[in-house]
């Protein structure tokens, strides 16, 4: 059996500041070396389906903290991906930050009435990146981590599963609720897939 490996940056595989050129460790470039990637987000086919794997990480606009965006460039490409995809194939789209997710109700310790949903947590794009995906219903399923908690939501027809972290709470056992562990996912030709979370 062999098995192929797909890498998606996330915010621990960048050392920042990402635009200190003096540094050849700093920015996104050494990572996308060591992964040896040709681009920062990519995309391929396999068994029916087409992954498409994004590069959600990027410094907010005060260059200090990072975000989840695509950016227009990234956006544009996201779309064109799309358009170029037949209609009745299957899309699965990996993120590190989650596009969509409910785990921030939960993991915000100092809401009182209100919660702060911070940009680091959640694309800041998603209602954009919402509203490509209606336009293509054969996007079925978005995966995400980060959070290093564990979540499902259904929105539009659209499954976005955050799938908890190996580290759990940073290898302090459980984050919350959610234990260590990784998802597991099998993909049918169909359009359908089965999940279910392995602890680790």
């Amino acid at each position: 059996m062999v098995c192929v490996l797909y890498y998606i940056l996330g915010n621990h595989d960048i050392w920042w500041n990402e635009n200190d050129k003096g540094h050849a460790l700093y920015g996104k470039q050494y990572a996308i070396e060591q992964l040896r990637l040709a681009s920062p987000y990519y995309s391929f086919t396999k068994n029916g389906w087409k992954f498409i794997l994004l590069d959600s990480v990027h410094l907010d606009i005060d260059g200090t903290w990072y975000i989840g965006q695509l950016g227009d460039v990234q956006f544009k490409w996201l779309e064109s991906e799309l358009q170029s995809t037949p209609a009745d194939m299957p899309v699965c789209v990996m993120s590190h930050i989650p596009l969509l997710t409910a785990t921030l109700m939960v993991d915000d310790q100092t809401a009182v009435n209100k919660w702060e949903v911070l940009g680091g947590d959640m694309h800041t794009d998603i209602t954009k990146i919402v509203s490509l995906f209606y336009r293509h219903p054969n996007v079925k399923l978005c995966l995400s981590g980060h959070i290093h908690l564990r979540d499902k939501v259904v929105y539009n027809n659209v499954t976005y599963i955050c799938n908890g972290a190996v580290s759990g709470a940073w290898w302090e056992g459980n984050k919350h609720e959610t234990a260590p562990g990784y998802g597991l996912i099998d993909f049918y030709a169909d359009g359908s897939f089965d999940e279910r979370y392995i602890n680790y």
